[in-house]
């Protein structure tokens, strides 16, 4: 498997910005000392190292803007079931490891108790 991903035009735009504002409010707080403020123009895995990228099978509540249901059961497929971080649209705090795990037991029980006994759409 390969995975390309590197920051596009907009997300340049937004570094820029964002590192011009922080900039300006550190300034604005006069510090003893000040690092640089300077914006991210391309991706790189080195300092990322706990970055946790999440999304590309996002959960939802409509299969028009969603892939999968709260029980991580594909809208267009009944019988595929994702689970990890792909369900979230984006990860919005730390480690996802926790709510990950209660989402896979979430779908393994409904699997377990409602889908093996009546397989198809369970919303």
């Amino acid at each position: 498997m390969r995975m390309t991903f590197d920051f596009k035009e907009n997300e340049q735009k937004i570094s820029t910005h964002a590192a011009r504002i922080i900039g300006d409010i550190a300034r604005a707080m006069n510090p003893t000392q000040m690092g640089n403020s300077a914006p991210r123009q391309s991706w790189s895995v080195v300092p990322y190292q706990s970055t946790h990228n999440t999304g590309g099978a996002v959960m939802g509540a409509d299969p028009a803007n969603s892939a999968l249901n709260k029980y991580l059961q594909s809208w267009d497929i009944s019988n595929v079931f994702v689970t990890g971080a792909s369900a979230f649209p984006h990860n919005s705090g730390y480690n996802p490891t926790g709510p990950v795990g209660a989402l896979a037991y979430m779908a393994a029980e409904v699997i377990r108790d409602k889908y093996l006994k009546n397989p198809g759409a369970l919303l």
